[in-house]
């Protein structure tokens, strides 16, 4: 006699739901994997790994948009050292902190604001606005770039980085990588969940090293040194 297999069934509304719990484990996971408090002082730990790419590799492309809504990419900057970092103006700890690390770090190494650049991509396009972006970096120095794009547009160049995002509403609930409607259920109140990391781009356009928001002060000062004595 023959094994019999039974087979379920879920209603649509049954998958969604599940569909619904997925997304919001998987986004739950990327935000406790990538936020953090922001770079510390102090000196490394021995052993600490060589932030700096032993083979550099040129820098994935981005075509967005600036503040005045004019279509920007890494060629505006072409020949400077870039410090690029991606996150949004409400983000609660990682994106100022490392916003001003970056704006300290730069007004040592590059008074003159010649050689060293900061450009900050907002993931949150929706808030984001050209007003609210240029308000916001005016706050880490007169001539920090912020650029940002429609999400659809954004999300395959920031991916060739490695950088995840999806949105989750404040109060609780599923997450979504489709950008809120300010007049849907998320509302405005919603948080963005992202990879967090500093890339560090060379004059000839290579990039040079990779960050992780936990990296501490000194270092991010010397591998920021080391890419401009070299340009």
């Amino acid at each position: 006699m023959g094994r019999r297999v039974t087979f379920f069934f879920m209603s649509p509304r049954a998958l969604r739901a599940t569909l619904g719990l997925v997304t919001g484990l998987l986004a739950t996971l990327l935000y406790l994997g990538v936020r953090g408090t922001g770079p510390e002082t102090g000196p490394p730990p021995t052993g600490e790994p060589d932030p700096l790419f032993a083979d550099p590799r040129p820098a994935p492309e981005l075509a967005l948009f600036d503040t005045d809504g004019e279509a920007v990419g890494l060629d505006v900057v072409g020949g400077q050292v870039v410090a690029l970092f991606f996150g949004y103006t409400q983000c609660p700890d990682v994106c100022p902190i490392t916003l001003s690390q970056l704006s300290r770090i730069r007004g040592e190494l590059d008074p003159d604001g010649t050689r060293l650049r900061i450009v900050f991509v907002s993931l949150d396009p929706v808030r984001d606005t050209p007003e609210v972006l240029e308000r916001y970096v005016a706050s880490f120095g007169s001539d920090v770039l912020a650029w940002t794009a429609p999400v659809e547009v954004l999300r395959p160049q920031v991916l060739e980085y490695g950088i995840g995002f999806v949105y989750r509403p404040r109060a609780g609930g599923p997450a979504d990588s489709v950008a809120p409607d300010p007049t849907g259920a998320f509302g405005d109140d919603y948080l963005v969940d992202h990879t967090a990391r500093t890339f560090v781009i060379d004059g000839d356009g290579l990039l040079r090293a990779q960050l992780l928001p936990d990296t501490r002060s000194d270092a991010l000062r010397d591998v920021l040194a080391t890419v401009l004595d070299e340009g």
